[in-house]
């Protein structure tokens, strides 16, 4: 379970979207749920301060109508995405849950606020796209390779998703040219690779006790990124659950070409591991 949900507000539409996520998610896990706003820190002091007023009572009043009256509304001054790396260690929170930003022109993604905190954000992240009914996630999807990322991924998708979900792993599996011209030996590789991820699923399911929800395997031929694109179009999930290798400092500037991918043009709502 999340103990602590931070979300990140910056007064738009999109943000309020991910508030609306975010609440229903603090409910559903019995969480403690932060609200953080930044503000700019360079205009003058009165026009700050007033800023600031006008700021906590449009976020409390926010809050009220979500009927999440408990949660704490955070105002701090500075640059965007450190202020919320700075508040997520700070405050030892389990999950970032953040709106999309420039979804009508992805080519602008590289060095937004989200861009910079996906690259060094240890916890998972939300990443919120899609205005739904105030209800758990019952459709989910997840990539899931032989990497600790992937199954970190799997993991927290599970803990995320309430019992009634459905969540279908998906593996996408690369043969060269001259298996795929062998249909029967290419067919062989696709059972063992099944075989092998089935066994990965239930070593992985299993310290979930009986928490988890229902978990199928999907295991698809072709290439990435477009067999992977393939086959989340026909689940059609609500939520994307996706692993990125960040767990050294040079990995980290570097998410990883499916987490940048997926993070540019969204499919759905996505989550985001390291």
């Amino acid at each position: 379970m999340f103990k602590h949900i931070l979300v990140a507000h910056d007064l738009s539409g999109e943000a309020d979207i991910a508030l609306r996520r975010a609440t229903q998610l603090a409910h559903q896990h019995g969480a403690r749920l932060s609200l953080l706003h930044v503000l700019e820190d360079h205009l003058p002091n009165a026009v700050q301060d007033k800023l600031r007023d006008s700021v906590q009572q449009h976020l409390t009043e926010r809050l009220a109508q979500l009927r999440a009256t408990d949660c704490q509304v955070l105002l701090r001054k500075g640059r965007p995405a450190q202020q919320i790396l700075d508040e997520m260690s700070d405050s030892q929170a389990d999950l970032l849950v953040i709106g999309r930003h420039h979804h009508n022109a992805p080519e602008l993604f590289i060095g937004t606020t989200l861009e910079r905190v996906a690259r060094h954000l240890a916890q998972p992240l939300l990443l919120v796209t899609v205005e739904q009914p105030e209800q758990p996630y019952q459709r989910a999807a997840v990539a899931l390779d032989f990497s600790l990322c992937a199954c970190d991924a799997l993991r927290k998708a599970c803990v995320l998703l309430p019992q009634s979900a459905r969540l279908v792993a998906l593996n996408v599996m690369e043969l060269g040219s001259r298996l795929l011209s062998r249909g029967g030996q290419s067919g062989d590789f696709l059972a063992t690779q099944r075989e092998l991820l089935g066994k990965l699923l239930e070593d992985e399911l299993a310290g979930l006790a009986n928490e988890a929800p229902e978990v199928a395997l999907d295991v698809v031929r072709g290439a990435l990124p477009k067999a992977l694109d393939e086959a989340i179009a026909g689940q059609r999930p609500q939520l994307l659950a996706l692993g990125s290798h960040g767990r050294s400092l040079i990995s980290q500037a570097l998410l990883g070409s499916l987490a940048l991918r997926y993070l540019q043009n969204p499919p759905c709502d996505l989550l985001l591991v390291k």
